[in-house]
């Protein structure tokens, strides 16, 4: 008798191959740019990533109706404009889902920086408007006025996003290993896009403070449909000690739930 926590070579292939060309199909979303505070940003950026020429941010909530590695589920990104050793491409700061499926297998293999949360996709008439929330807190809150009905269209686009993979050292002091630079090349074709007006709202949360990056000018929105493919690699590996202040920026803040100092 086998048990199923043991893979036979077949299985294991199987499983491999989804992890090495992960396909997210059928997906809508609602999404906008941000220009931001360029100080900030140089601050955000953990070396040897460096800002790109504006301190745009790239902010989107979306359904992905069926993959081929996690199912359907809901989810949403936050991307600083970036570059590496001179190109472009965007650094994720926040990458909240709504399965535990979705979160396992991209903080595993790509080292995503995600959470469980409450993610909803709602379309009403000619508005569009994006939530997720953490400990009943809606802190990212994206709306689109559309303009015009979707346009069908088959464009591609190519992007490359830089995640930093790292764990902590089982004492809790440090980190296990010096932190791999992950590049994962997005391959996205848009089928229907439609574009307007965009509002953005962050909130105050303690565990997902995106509302420290000030939002200085909000550009369009769109409303899209279409499908991404993935795959990755490690371009470079930075020194613990050198990474240790950005972390913690995929975790929620462990030091609340710390009893208060004695008063003195």
């Amino acid at each position: 008798m086998r048990t199923r926590f043991v893979k036979s070579p077949g299985e294991v292939q199987r499983i491999q191959d989804a992890q090495a060309a992960p396909a997210f199909l059928d997906s809508r979303a609602v999404s906008t740019t941000f220009l931001t505070d360029p100080e900030v940003v140089v601050e955000l950026l953990p070396p040897p990533l460096q800002p790109a020429s504006e301190p745009r941010v790239f902010v989107a909530v979306y359904e992905i109706s069926d993959s081929n590695c996690v199912g359907g589920f809901f989810g949403a990104s936050v991307n600083l404009a970036c570059t590496f050793q001179g190109e472009p491409g965007l650094y994720c700061l926040a990458m909240p889902m709504n399965t535990d499926t979705a979160i396992i297998f991209g903080r595993e293999l790509y080292a995503e920086p995600k959470k469980l949360a409450a993610i909803d996709v709602e379309q009403r008439g000619q508005h569009v408007r994006g939530t997720v929330t953490r400990h009943g807190i809606t802190y990212i809150e994206l709306s689109v006025a559309l303009e015009g009905e979707p346009t069908e269209i088959d464009h591609q686009a190519i992007t490359h996003h830089y995640y930093f993979k790292h764990l902590p050292s089982a004492d809790g002091r440090r980190l296990a290993f010096d932190p791999q630079l992950v590049r994962v090349t997005h391959t996205g074709t848009t089928r229907q896009l439609v574009r307007g007006a965009a509002t953005l709202v962050f909130r105050e949360s303690q565990h997902d403070p995106l509302i420290d990056i000030p939002v200085l000018e909000v550009e369009s929105g769109a409303y899209s449909v279409g499908e991404t493919h993935t795959r990755a690699e490690v371009v470079a590996t930075v020194p613990a000690d050198d990474f240790l202040p950005w972390a913690f920026a995929k975790v929620d803040d462990y030091s609340a739930w710390l009893p208060a100092p004695a008063a003195v």
